[in-house]
């Protein structure tokens, strides 16, 4: 449990670094984990949706890939990959994200799997 809680924690860091990258700093946060699954949701208010978010959005749906799970998150929160948000989205198994009445909502879901 505490590997899959070392995971959370660094993919919970790269979304919110997403959020404070685009200037959303005032955001609710509500992080989730068992041994079933992690699950964040992060909103915050905001002007209008980001440029990137539908982007941020496709690449957080890319597939999970469990037979290559620890090289992934080994690269997650590396800075290597200049928020190439692909990566984190193969560490994950799904996404949602929504912009509805000045609101920025994302929801993520990772399985455990082990």
């Amino acid at each position: 449990m505490l590997a899959e809680k070392n995971k959370a924690t660094r993919i919970m860091k790269e979304i919110v670094s997403y959020f404070l990258d685009n200037e959303l700093n005032d955001f609710d946060l509500k992080f989730q984990i068992d041994e079933k699954e992690f699950h964040l949701t992060i909103s915050a208010p905001a002007q209008q949706q980001p440029d990137s978010f539908d982007k941020l959005l496709q690449d957080l749906e890319t597939e999970r890939q469990i037979e290559i799970d620890e090289y992934y998150n080994a690269l997650i929160g590396s800075n290597c990959y200049q928020h190439d948000y692909s990566f984190l989205g193969k560490a994950i198994d799904h996404a949602e994200g929504q912009f509805e009445n000045g609101i920025l909502t994302l929801s993520i879901w990772r399985y455990n799997i082990y």
